[in-house]
């Protein structure tokens, strides 16, 4: 669920390391050491969080990633959420 302090047009740090290994996407953060792996859509998510776009730009850009249409109100909400876990761990500027 997003909070307050989500950003409307979320940033990933530029220092993270973004990969995909084995059909799996993960994300490093070298100041923790921590691993996180991201599933297709958390990863299509991050990959739009370059700060120039809304979460709702988001949610269209990312819409293509599932094989049947969603509507873009439920993606607008996914997207909220996966920036929000991003931002609570640290991932975002």
């Amino acid at each position: 669920m997003p909070t307050p302090d989500t950003p409307r047009r979320p940033k990933g740090r530029a220092d993270l390391v973004f990969r995909e290994l084995d059909r799996e996407f993960v994300l490093y953060d070298p100041t923790t050491r921590d691993l996180h792996v991201l599933n297709p859509s958390a990863a299509a998510v991050w990959l739009e969080c370059t700060g120039e776009a809304t979460i709702a730009e988001i949610a269209a850009a990312v819409a293509g990633v599932f094989e049947e249409p969603v509507p873009l109100d439920r993606l607008v909400a996914d997207v909220e959420a996966a920036v929000a876990q991003f931002a609570e761990k640290g991932l975002l500027e």
